[in-house]
């Protein structure tokens, strides 16, 4: 009776799509035609397929390697505020809780109409640094909040066991720590690579600013951005996702899980 009663609200549901299907079926077609001219005004016209990559290019490069290289760094200043020189803990304090408070644009700007200003230097360089080291501070604290919620006493359990000092850190305290890290560390990954649209302030061609000169073009606002929206949104989910099978391999509940 149950499966009878859901075949016939599935039914109904579908002739109900199929009357509305029929009735503006012009109306759908003339949608289809100009998504259709859209796209081939925005993507194929003079190959501009060919901006979309480069901007592709830009942006792919500038986040992972400013992923990697801020993460790397974040790393070491929360080992300098973990070492036991005063001195070295202030300035790794005052370094992140001052570039926690710029805005990303600034930074950038800063750094390359003022640090970099009379350098030759090329622009994706600059915004690879300048996002590494905006990067770096949120790993720096993501890392100390996680490291900060193991428990101290398996350590000591560890030991007392008479695992070594290297044994309870690959055992004990990286998977758990990793644990917590990964699904911050995704979030803020993902800010990054969208933050990277701000890149084209200091003339890199990344997916925004490709969007922004073919909207010039053509004068058309709404399918560049559409598209520009799309590609960002494959390449974050992209990312989660990678992130999200190191999840299930580190923490074993959340296989269970699934």
């Amino acid at each position: 009776m149950k499966s009878r009663t859901k075949f016939i609200k599935i039914f109904t549901v579908l002739f109900l799509i199929l009357i509305v299907i029929f009735i503006s079926k012009n109306v759908i077609i003339d949608f289809l035609i100009n998504i259709s001219n859209s796209f081939n005004r925005t993507v194929i016209v003079e190959k501009r397929y060919i901006l979309f990559l480069k901007g592709l290019n830009s942006t792919l490069l500038i986040s992972f390697l400013s992923i990697i290289f801020g993460t790397l760094l974040g790393i070491i200043l929360f080992l300098l505020q973990r070492l036991k020189i005063r001195v070295l803990n202030i300035l790794s304090y005052m370094v992140v809780r001052f570039l926690q408070g710029i805005p990303v644009t600034i930074l950038l700007l800063t750094f390359y109409f003022g640090i970099f200003g009379d350098i030759k230097i090329e622009p994706i360089l600059v915004a690879i640094i300048t996002f590494s080291i905006y990067f770096s501070v949120y790993v720096s604290e993501i890392v100390k909040g996680s490291f900060l919620s193991i428990n101290r006493t398996q350590i000591d359990s560890a030991y007392a066991l008479g695992f070594t000092k290297l044994q309870a850190v690959r055992y004990i305290i990286i998977p758990q720590v990793l644990s917590y890290v990964i699904p911050v560390y995704k979030n803020e990954s993902v800010s990054l690579i969208k933050s990277t649209s701000i890149a084209g302030y200091i003339s890199i061609i990344e997916l925004t600013k490709a969007s922004d000169i073919i909207r010039n073009r053509t004068y058309e606002a709404f399918f560049p951005l559409v598209f520009t929206s799309l590609i960002y949104f494959i390449i974050c989910y992209a990312f989660c996702k990678l992130l999200d099978l190191l999840y299930k391999k580190i923490n074993p509940r959340m296989v269970k899980k699934s």
